[in-house]
């Protein structure tokens, strides 16, 4: 078996560039004049500077032919910039049938030093500003306005998708509202265009997974910003900032959605707004929940949806696209209903017999089965003395849990009530206990191969979600991922994990703090330099899949000397040694298929481990990686 020099090349996409596709303004644009765009805006003059976004300012002017515009004003580098940024687009984004709901492009012009470009002057400015804005630059929008702008907004991008164009920038920031309130779709200059197979537009090979659900999905965070009035990220008080999206997510399925509604929209003393605003929440819930195989599967399909509750359609259903689970746009608070309750102590001293099914013990608390008085059965960590740290490891479970909902996390169902004697959280009971009973070749309990590649997509789901959330669980090993009746993964235990706090435009890379987790399965530039990442959590998650390829322990003795399993792994690796690293049982010298999938494993693992962390793959890369092997995409050819 030949191992290639530089590990994992096959696994992701790559950039490629053809020159046939390069962008090119110029051709399809007309030439307006330097001196006229110039003139229009009186030379530039400071009292028409409209402001100034990503690479250039944006000046108010008025053309010859009595048009207003906007006019972009770049230098040639920063035209060469966007240039670079959207290489491989074709020219016919801009070039599109005008459209009533996306701002048009006028023309350009350059005197060779700077670039301008003219687009539709919008009068009322940035959505942004009205729902966020300071001052005179805020307005209330009542919901009838919201709606209506919804519902455009929509609109362009349903038109943009049928033409095979991706936005990749739809914020509240690129919504500008006309002299109506009208909405228009702007900034343009960062779409991708998809290229059209036999069965239709399919994924931009230049970007990872780029595709119509990425607008989707921005398109849900534009319409939780309609329904609070709150910005894309939140502060809150004594709290790490969190994006909108999360935070909207757990108030609907806490059955809390009420907390974060606008109370200027009516909702209270009107139903009929109530049931709208509602409706509208749905609709984004399904947009933003990450299984993407859920959301709505077109822009097409939430502007009909939009449209169907401004009518206040009673026969609402978005459910015919969806490919597993229902979710109506009828919305009732028994689909929404919260599992996360406050129990007394009482109770759950009599679920657990008095503390008496003990099931095992982690780093702050013990866990015992209990059954609840309705029937459900429940796993309840007992944390030790109310000490300060312990009550942070308690605050912080609670913190995460109570916002987090994926099929591979454990559920928390509630907490014990403020005065309490003791910490108490209630989860959902796992059954088939952690996947570290299973992963000795001593224990009898043998899991087959395909189980373990599910448990290592189900545990790769759980970790990506986290990431996308700006959580890291900073304790990722085979105790901590429980196997229920099914021997489905749920990732466990969250007393170590923290949010990433909020850069300038999305989480930054990582947060300087002492090293905590089980020591063979630490980052060791976590462990050196005190900085954790999201890529902490995948060299962890590496471990992981050592483990399930070879049934090992986290630590292995040679001699006189003991190795971590990343090491000894990568060892076996580049000496062309898999075989002896792999468990026996797992039929690896007799099924050419176990073989292919275990080894193609067996790299991603060897990646997931590298130094420094920029050679790691993403979570999320990770997961998409793993299902292309189960499914065949990446195996034994591509890596040989």
């Amino acid at each position: 078996m030949k191992w290639r020099c530089a590990p994992f090349e096959c696994c992701f996409a790559c950039t490629t560039y053809d020159a046939s596709t390069e962008f090119d303004i110029k051709s399809q644009l007309p030439n307006l004049g330097y001196t006229e765009l110039a003139s229009a805006c009186h030379h530039f003059h400071p009292s028409k500077n409209l402001g100034t976004r990503a690479y250039h300012k944006v000046y108010h002017g008025i053309l010859e032919d009595f048009r207003e515009v906007a006019i972009q004003r770049l230098s040639a580098s920063e035209f060469q910039l966007i240039e670079k940024h959207v290489e491989g687009c074709r020219s016919r984004i801009l070039s599109l049938l005008p459209h009533k709901n996306v701002v048009s492009v006028y023309g350009y012009s350059s005197n060779g030093k700077e670039f301008l470009l003219a687009h539709e002057y919008v009068p009322n400015g940035a959505l942004h500003n009205h729902l966020h804005g300071q001052g005179s630059k805020r307005l209330t929008l009542p919901w009838d306005t919201r709606l209506d702008i919804a519902i455009d907004v929509a609109n362009a991008l349903a038109y943009l998708h049928s033409n095979g164009i991706i936005h990749n920038q739809v914020t509240s920031h690129n919504i500008l509202l006309d002299e109506n309130f009208g909405a228009k779709v702007k900034n343009c200059l960062g779409s991708w265009q998809l290229a059209r197979g036999p069965s239709g537009f399919v994924s931009h090979n230049g970007e990872f997974c780029l595709n119509f659900k990425n607008d989707v999905y921005s398109f849900g965070v534009v319409l939780c910003e309609l329904l609070t009035s709150k910005p894309s990220y939140m502060k809150r008080e004594n709290l790490l900032d969190m994006k909108l999206a999360t935070f909207t997510i757990s108030r609907i399925e806490n059955n809390a959605l009420e907390e974060i509604l606008d109370p200027s929209l009516g909702f209270e003393s009107d139903p009929a707004v109530k049931q709208m605003l509602t409706s509208v929440a749905v609709l984004a819930y399904q947009c933003l929940i990450y299984d993407v195989s859920l959301s709505p599967s077109s822009m097409a399909q939430v502007l009909e949806g939009l449209k169907g509750i401004r009518e206040q359609r009673r026969d609402l259903n978005l459910t015919a696209d969806f490919k597993s689970e229902t979710l109506t746009l009828a919305f009732s608070w028994d689909y929404m209903k919260s599992q996360f309750q406050i129990f007394s102590y009482d109770v759950l001293v009599k679920a657990t017999n008095h503390f008496e099914n003990y099931v095992g013990k982690g780093g702050f608390g013990t866990v015992y089965y209990g059954k609840l008085p309705q029937g459900y059965e429940v796993a309840i960590k007992r944390f030790h003395e109310k000490k300060e740290k312990t009550r942070k490891q308690f605050t912080r479970e609670v913190e995460i849990l109570s916002l987090m909902r994926h099929q591979n996390l454990v559920s928390l169902y509630g907490r014990s009530s403020d005065d309490s004697e003791e910490l108490l959280l209630v989860y959902e009971y796992v059954s088939n206990g952690s996947l570290s009973t299973y992963l000795h070749r001593n224990s009898g309990n043998i899991l087959p191969w395909a189980t373990r590649l599910n448990i290592a997509i189900e545990t790769a789901s759980a970790l990506a979600y986290l990431h996308h959330s700006g959580i890291i669980h900073r304790d990722v090993k085979p105790s901590n991922i429980l196997l229920d009746k099914n021997l489905c993964a749920k990732v466990a235990d969250f007393g170590l994990a923290r949010f990433l706090p909020l850069g300038d435009l999305d989480f930054v890379t990582h947060v300087s703090t002492a090293p905590v987790g089980t020591p063979a399965y630490i980052d060791p530039e976590y462990f050196e330099f005190n900085k954790v990442s999201d890529k902490s959590d995948v060299y962890s998650y590496g471990m992981v899949l050592f483990q399930l390829i070879s049934s090992m322990p986290s630590t292995v003795r040679q001699g006189p000397l003991l190795f971590t399993l990343a090491n000894f792994a990568m060892g076996k690796i580049l000496n062309n040694e898999l075989e002896e690293l792999v468990d026996p049982s797992l039929g690896f010298h007799s099924d050419n298929s176990v073989t292919e999938t275990i080894t193609a494993v067996a790299e991603l693992a060897f990646q997931c481990v590298q130094h420094p962390k920029e050679f790691r793959p993403s979570m999320k890369q990770v997961l998409e990686t793993l299902e292309g092997i189960k499914q065949g995409s990446w195996g034994f050819n591509q890596i040989t």
